[in-house]
């Protein structure tokens, strides 16, 4: 009985708030920038890049407290940056470095779908899938489709296209939130629009992501 206590007091008031305020609006954001050089000296000449990545990520999601500690819901995640690297080679007259074999490109990359939550007092877990996935990405022109067109956007594969996200919220109000979250996400894709990737080749990507954001609870 008297376990039976301690949990209801551990979860009574996180699940009384959810009750009162069961729909809630999350937004986050993430931003990563990353480099490297090669210079004369400290200071020195900047010349071209070894490694260049940007990366700007922004979520919405969407949820109803369902029962207990879970909720369900709808997200939207939309991804753009820019990937490039290079070989250096030596440095130029004036001190700046030179490469070869760049390669990179821009890209961009929609996903949504549903996602289910587990709550305990302000922290959560979730698991969500990519029910649509497209991604644009100019440094792949290498994978082609059956036709041998590189056009159109990447599409995932429907078995793998996921992600889990751990977090917790610092409240900030009484129904507002400033959230932390690790996002971890994992698909393949295997085709351009409506064709497979030549020789049913398929192209898998996983990353680690952390965003900061706000929730509201309505």
């Amino acid at each position: 009985m008297k376990y039976f206590l301690i949990a209801w007091c551990i979860w009574s008031v996180p699940l009384s708030a959810l009750a009162e305020n069961p729909w809630r609006l999350d937004s986050a954001l993430t931003l990563q920038r990353f480099e490297q050089q090669v210079k004369t000296e400290v200071g020195g000449v900047r010349g071209e890049r070894l490694v260049e990545q940007t990366h700007l990520g922004l979520m919405l999601m969407g949820s109803y407290h369902v029962w207990g500690p879970l909720s369900f819901g709808a997200y939207l995640q939309y991804d753009v940056g820019f990937r490039g690297a290079a070989r250096f080679t030596t440095f130029a007259a004036d001190g700046t470095a030179m490469v070869v074999d760049e390669t990179g490109g821009a890209y961009q990359e929609l996903w949504a779908g549903p996602f289910m939550r587990v709550h305990w007092r302000t922290l959560f877990a979730e698991v969500g899938y990519g029910a649509v996935g497209i991604r644009d990405d100019e440094a792949r022109d290498d994978l082609v489709d059956t036709e041998g067109n590189a056009d159109d956007a990447l599409r995932t594969l429907p078995s793998v296209a996921w992600f889990l996200g751990l977090g917790g919220g610092i409240p900030v109000g009484s129904n507002l939130e400033v959230v932390l979250r690790l996002e971890y996400r994992v698909r393949y894709y295997n085709r351009r629009g409506s064709l497979s990737l030549r020789d049913e080749t398929v192209h898998g990507t996983q990353e680690f992501t952390p965003f900061a954001g706000v929730a509201w609870r309505l």
